[in-house]
């Protein structure tokens, strides 16, 4: 049977590609009409999809495989809402019975979480990481690529060892938009301080220099600081905060793309009279009452849901496909305020 592209879809449709491609891998809302229009084109011209059920709602998923994640604890902060998420949506493509396996590190354990990661490969067809960017994961994510089994990085990127793509946001424009919004909050010159969970999270490193590419670019009068770690923790983000605090007198903002918010928002609630703002990446728990009080001025957020669902459809897009070509799946992230709750 000849397969049915998208472009053969687009042009019975009338409408572009990237509309079929957002429709059927549900990448971004369209039109109520313009996504009935491809559905209906694409059902005519026999198109066979993993998300097929889009075509004939009810109908039970046919790609079956065994997937396995290797994220870090739970007691880092969104681990736990993410590993619902992802075993939400990954058990209907599970054989009957089985489930998908979850195995978690510490931010630290390097060797245990390249040791995790061979393991989960001799169980599963296809891997989704959180983990740093360092030589001896790297080197676990080559030989495991080799036998077969495809390794997803989450959230965070990995420098080139044969993984099979990457999911999450456009860190650079994540970047660049907290410089954005810190050129238009700042009136008078001072400090700015930067925390990341840790150097090796090349997303973390990506929003850091974008950020400050994006105030330089603004002509902003404040400085920079260099980043300090929160180690992904709620108690290191809190002695980070304290540190920033406490050594820079004219700290002004803090732009915390990484962990352990919870703690960074602790310590400025100790130290309100300072009225120093929080751009941040989340979800973040208890988020919304951080953002309703101050203590979170922005909230660049991830939706978990849609990202565990996007890791999920492209799991099982690729099942099928022999090629090794790298995947990558950028995702939106909302800029939250205490009034777009």
């Amino acid at each position: 049977m000849t397969k049915v592209t998208m472009s053969a879809i687009a042009r019975e449709a009338g409408v572009g590609v990237a509309t079929v491609d957002r429709v059927l891998n549900q990448r971004a809302p369209v039109r109520g009409a313009t996504e009935q229009k491809v559905l209906a084109a694409a059902s005519r011209l026999g198109y066979r999809h993993a998300q097929s059920r889009l075509l004939h709602p009810g109908a039970p998923p046919t790609a079956t495989l065994r997937m396995g994640f290797l994220l870090l604890s739970t007691d880092y902060s969104l681990y736990r809402q993410l590993s619902e998420a992802l075993r939400e949506q990954a058990i209907p493509h599970h054989p009957a019975g089985v489930e998908p396996l979850f195995v978690t590190h510490g931010i630290d354990e390097v060797e245990q979480a390249a040791q995790s990661l061979r393991a989960l490969a001799m169980r599963v067809d296809v891997i989704g990481v959180v983990a740093l960017d360092h030589p001896l994961i790297r080197h676990a994510i080559q030989a495991v690529s080799r036998q077969g089994v495809r390794v997803y990085a989450l959230f965070s990127d990995f420098s080139p060892c044969g993984q099979a793509g990457y999911i999450g946001v456009d860190n650079q424009k994540a970047g660049r938009t907290a410089a954005w919004m810190a050129q238009h909050l700042l009136r008078r010159p001072g400090s700015v301080g930067v925390l990341l969970g840790d150097h090796r999270f090349t997303c973390q490193e990506s929003c850091e220099i974008s950020f400050r590419s994006g105030m330089r670019e603004y002509g902003a009068t404040q400085r920079v600081l260099e980043p300090l770690n929160t180690r992904e923790s709620v108690e290191g983000g809190y002695r980070a905060a304290q540190a920033l605090l406490e050594g820079h007198p004219d700290l002004q903002l803090i732009y915390a793309p990484c962990g352990g918010i919870e703690g960074v928002v602790r310590a400025l609630r100790e130290q309100a009279q300072r009225r120093v703002m929080l751009v941040c990446h989340g979800p973040v728990q208890e988020g919304e009452l951080a953002l309703i009080d101050g203590s979170i001025t922005l909230m660049l957020r991830h939706n978990i849901e849609t990202m565990a669902a996007a890791v999920v459809r492209l799991c099982t897009d690729r099942q099928s496909e022999r090629d090794a070509r790298y995947e990558q799946v950028i995702l939106p992230f909302e800029m939250i305020t205490r009034e777009n709750m």
